[in-house]
Order: C-alpha cells, then sequence, then structure tokens
C-alpha cells in the first residue's frame, strides 16, 4: 500500500480506538470495504477522509452527553407511593424460615404500596431507594416488629364452655373471635382447650432478605377508586381479581368519628359505610370498567342493606375523587337505572376520609383460600 492509503488505514483505526463504539466500528468498517475494495482507492486521499471522520466524532460526543441523561433518567428508583414488587425471605433467629414468597403459589411476588406498612414499615422504609435487582437486609428487633408476647391474651376455656364444637378442635386450627379477630389453638386436653390471640410473630425479631423486583406503578402513574356494597370482604375480593388493579383496601368512610373502630362502625352511630378502596392503573384499566365490577356485585336499590347485611353501614354508594370520576359515576347510575324497575339508591358523593380497617379484615376472603389472582372466576363465598 502506498504512503496515503496506509495513513488513511492508520487513521481508521484510531478512531475506532477513540469511539469504543462497536455500532461505529461496524459503519466503519462498511465505510472501509466500499472504498478500499475499489480500483479507485489508492488516489483517496487523507484530506478527503478526515473531515468526514472529523464530522463523526463531533456527533458522537455531543449525543454522548444526553444519551447519558436518557439513561439516567429512564432508571427506575423505588420512592414512596409506588407500588412495588418484592421477593422476601423472613427468618427468626432460631434459623426457621417463617415466611418467604418461595413458598407461596409458582413465581408469585408481594406487592405492596410503600409507604402504607402492609409489609412492616421498617422494611418498606428499606426498599425506598432501591432499583429493580437490588437486594437489601433488614432487622427488625421485637419491640418494633409485634412486641413482645402477652400472656394475657392467651386464655384456657373448658370445653363444658365450648359446646359440641369442643370436640372439632385441634392444635394449631384458626378461629376467629367475637370481635372478628384471628386467634390460634395452642393446646387441646380432655378438659379444656388453650386460645392463643397473640400474633403469630410476638416476642420475635425478624430477618428479612429483600429483593426488589420492579417498580408496577409509579404513585403519580396510579389512580384511586372508593366504593361501598355492604360487607367488604367479598367486595374487596372481586377488585383484587381485576387486571389493572394494583392494590386494594378495606375501611371506613363517610362518617363523623376519626379512626372508628370495627365495633364502633357496627354500631351504626358512626354514620360510617364499609367501603373498599382500589388502587388502579388506568391505562390497564378505566374508573367506568371499575363501576362494572361494582354494580356486578350490589344492588343498587337497596337501601342500607345488601344481602343479609343490614344497617346504615352496609349502605351502598360511588364515592369519586375528582369531577371526572364524577361524571363517570353519574352516567354509570344512569345507565344502570335501566335495569330495574326500582329507583337505585347508591350514594353518589365526593369522597371522604378513608380509614383502613383493622389488618385481620384486609384481604380476608383471600387468606381464608379463595382465589385472588387476576382473572379468576370462581364464585366468592362471603365467609372465610
Amino acid at each position: 500500500l502506498d504512503q496515503s492509503t496506509m495513513a488513511v488505514v492508520r487513521l481508521a483505526l484510531v478512531v475506532s480506538l477513540i469511539l469504543a463504539s462497536s455500532m461505529l466500528a461496524c459503519a466503519f468498517q462498511a465505510f472501509s470495504v466500499s472504498i478500499f475494495g475499489h480500483p479507485a482507492a489508492r488516489s483517496v486521499s487523507r484530506v478527503t477522509l478526515r473531515p468526514a471522520f472529523r464530522a463523526a466524532l463531533s456527533l458522537r460526543r455531543a449525543q454522548a452527553p444526553s444519551l447519558l441523561s436518557m439513561a439516567a433518567s429512564t432508571e427506575t428508583i423505588a420512592e414512596k407511593g409506588d407500588f412495588v414488587a418484592l421477593k422476601y425471605k423472613l427468618t427468626l433467629d432460631s434459623g426457621k424460615v417463617a415466611d418467604s414468597t418461595d413458598n407461596k403459589k409458582a413465581g408469585a411476588l408481594f406487592v405492596t404500596e410503600l409507604g402504607t406498612g402492609q409489609l412492616l414499615p421498617r422494611v418498606e422504609d428499606a426498599v425506598v431507594g432501591l432499583k429493580p435487582g437490588d437486594e437489601t437486609k433488614v432487622r427488625i428487633e421485637v419491640d418494633d416488629a409485634f412486641g413482645p408476647r402477652n400472656d394475657e391474651l392467651s386464655i384456657t376455656v373448658p370445653k363444658a364452655q365450648l359446646g359440641p364444637q369442643a370436640a372439632q378442635m385441634e392444635t394449631g386450627m384458626k378461629v376467629q373471635m367475637a370481635g372478628g379477630e384471628v386467634a390460634v389453638i395452642s393446646q387441646v386436653t380432655d378438659e379444656s382447650v388453650t386460645i392463643d390471640a397473640n400474633h403469630p410473630l410476638a416476642g420475635e425479631a425478624l430477618n428479612f432478605e429483600i429483593s426488589l423486583q420492579d417498580v408496577k406503578a409509579k404513585a403519580a402513574d396510579v389512580d384511586t377508586a372508593t366504593v361501598a356494597g355492604g360487607c367488604f370482604w367479598g367486595l374487596e375480593l372481586a377488585y383484587q381479581r381485576v387486571p389493572g388493579v394494583l392494590g386494594t383496601a378495606v375501611g371506613y368512610t363517610q362518617g363523623e368519628r376519626d379512626d372508628p373502630s370495627y365495633e364502633e362502625v357496627c354500631s351504626g352511630r358512626t354514620g360510617h359505610t364499609e367501603a373498599v378502596q382500589v388502587k388502579y392503573d388506568p391505562s390497564v384499566v378505566s374508573y367506568a370498567e371499575l363501576l362494572d365490577v361494582f354494580f356486578g356485585r350490589v344492588d343498587p336499590t337497596q337501601l342500607n342493606k345488601q344481602g343479609n347485611d343490614a344497617g346504615t353501614q352496609y349502605r351502598n354508594g360511588i364515592y369519586f375523587h375528582d369531577e371526572t370520576q364524577e361524571a363517570v359515576a353519574k352516567a354509570a347510575l344512569e345507565k344502570a337505572q335501566e335495569k330495574y324497575d326500582k329507583p337505585i339508591v347508591t350514594e353518589c358523593l365526593q369522597a371522604d376520609t378513608f380509614w383502613p380497617a383493622e389488618p385481620y379484615h384486609q384481604q380476608y376472603l383471600e387468606k381464608g383460600g379463595q382465589d385472588a389472582s387476576k382473572g379468576a372466576s370462581d364464585t366468592i363465598r362471603c365467609y372465610g
């Protein structure tokens, strides 16, 4: 090769090393084949090629900062209010694995809204700031977890007081207390049954291993719907099954007292109704579609009653969060009225404060074994 051509080749190698870009290297390779494989290649001078490479270098350098900025802006970091999917393992100091997503359905992840404390506040705080694929470990001492055991929450009852059902009781069986709390039968003898209402992890320090799998939705992209339709257990499960629904909670709304208890609401003296709050991705499911689910489970012509449940706390209502939801709700009510001879009595009001119900009410039917997976169509049984 003559000196002119060799200079061009050396220039090409230098440029390729400087750019360290496979895309530009491939482009140059194609360029060199088309030029240097041609009989006229020996007549190409360095002066002819330098401007082209200089322009390419300038363009690449100009693009580099914007490409870096784009990469940074698309990097997803978990923040409070986001819905995230986690894998976790909970181990006690004894080495026993108390809970793990690996023990759930194949491929199941724990999905939660950061900041709600559904997993435990300190655990959720540890997830904030992570990126998908990141892992972390958290230890929670007894007082910050479920507290020490309380012996007063463990009672022994003579079998004679329990009647015929005592014969069916076995150690480890879960029972529902009068207030709705779930307790565990810790011991059964010929004469008595011991019932323990302590949390199963009371008295234990908790060691979590957590892996952030996905940020399913950013807080700014999540909408809220609030409805009431009788006992909130069944309506919540119906919404859990809807694709696009990110999370649900049952609670009390439209009442006069702050943070009421289940017993207070059931008294009918607080003015609250049992409600379900739904967090959803509007790009997947619309507010109108969520109202279709509501009307599919609720008789809107029944006043202060749904099925066998009666009282003002069982009244049905749609509680909108903005003017758009209000318009959709009123249109849905008008459309629904066409199906009934009786007038619809469903409340349609601005959403008031939503007070989450006690933890044992949350996802109650799912905890009782009913299918909450997306698209599930099994009949919803409104008992545990």
